[in-house]
């Protein structure tokens, strides 16, 4: 059995952390790229690993989870303003920048246009936090956001579908509490216990435990990103007109979204730094995991092309903002140490 202590002994964990910390966008691409190249050579293999994505995703909110005090959580319900803006661009921005690409560009495949508008429904991703964390952002109030989004994914996504796309989508609300308490209560709440112990145990030695958590998260998103495009990728069917109508869309939606949420939060909102990140990562990541799963169910496969697409993007997208967010950090440290 490994004791706390031995942790204090291996920097390798803390080397491990900064690797991945400053390699991440590199890391995801070569992580997109490999899933494409598996998925068309052994695609009855990736299929199976379907089933333990679920569990992936547990196993990524947890280890985030163990950074996060109580105390964090219950300061961040305070930030009435920022929860709201979060809310904002997660049911109403991003639903409706997709709807408006589907009816102008997807219009004459209404099954993939309803899958597309679908993903702008879903809440936001666990990765969120991930994202968050490796830029030192506002860890908490991504936690929540993901929280909450989750909990009122349950409404939004039938009733936002069938507004927005004309097509109501049946969620079996059991089966989402269900899917809420595996992959985001139940893991929040046992790393938060898990970082209790770790306090009770270390004392003021907890901190330097808890970069082994960090590597577990962003790993394990790479995993599921590895397993999304390699299921998915491979069913698309080649056609010059079909490649336009799955490519163009995530192309400009992922931008204006990150783009546009940004600059909202820091001009007009006027949020800090730390909380604009979460803001943009909270609404611009979509859970397309679970949009997947609700198209597979609600809408058939066809509809669940769009999403996987959309999942490169997303990727490229998010690690193109990360290397642009982790300039600005870079340069906010420059300005406080105040060297030129």
């Amino acid at each position: 059995m490994i004791q706390l202590n031995s942790l204090e002994n291996t920097p390798i964990i803390v080397q491990v952390g900064n690797f991945i910390r400053d390699h991440y966008s590199y890391l995801i691409i070569s992580t997109v790229a490999l899933g494409i190249i598996v998925g068309k050579i052994h695609p009855a293999i990736m299929r199976g690993l379907t089933s333990y994505m679920l569990y992936l995703i547990a196993i990524m909110i947890w280890a985030m989870s163990v950074t996060i005090r109580f105390s964090d959580l219950s300061l961040t319900f305070k930030k009435g303003r920022l929860i709201m803006c979060g809310l904002f661009t997660n049911f109403v921005v991003l639903p409706l920048l997709c709807y408006l690409l589907a009816i102008s560009i997807m219009s004459r495949y209404p099954v993939y246009a309803a899958g597309f508008i679908l993903m702008g429904t879903v809440p936001c991703a666990g990765m969120n936090v991930v994202w968050t964390s490796l830029l030192k952002g506002d860890v908490a109030l991504a936690l929540l956001l993901g929280a909450l989004t989750m909990v009122l994914g349950i409404i939004t996504i039938p009733l936002l579908t069938g507004i927005l796309a004309g097509v109501y989508v049946s969620v079996d609300i059991l089966g989402m509490l269900n899917i809420l308490v595996l992959v985001l209560i139940g893991p929040i709440t046992l790393g938060m216990i898990t970082r209790n112990i770790l306090e009770k145990r270390g004392g003021a030695k907890a901190s330097n435990y808890l970069p082994a958590f960090q590597p577990i998260a962003a790993v394990t998103a790479m995993i599921l990103m590895f397993i999304m495009v390699a299921v998915n990728i491979p069913t698309i069917p080649i056609s010059e007109d079909i490649l336009v109508v799955l490519i163009v869309p995530p192309i400009i939606l992922f931008p204006v979204a990150f783009g546009g949420i940004h600059l909202f939060c820091n001009k007009t909102l006027k949020c800090a730094w730390k909380q604009t990140v979460a803001i943009v990562y909270s609404s611009g990541m979509k859970h397309l995991p679970l949009a997947m799963g609700v198209a597979f169910v609600s809408l058939g496969l066809q509809a669940a092309l769009p999403i996987a697409v959309a999942a490169v993007f997303q990727t490229l997208n998010a690690s193109l903002f990360y290397k642009i967010y982790q300039k600005g950090s870079c340069e906010m440290l420059l300005d406080a140490s105040g060297r030129p």
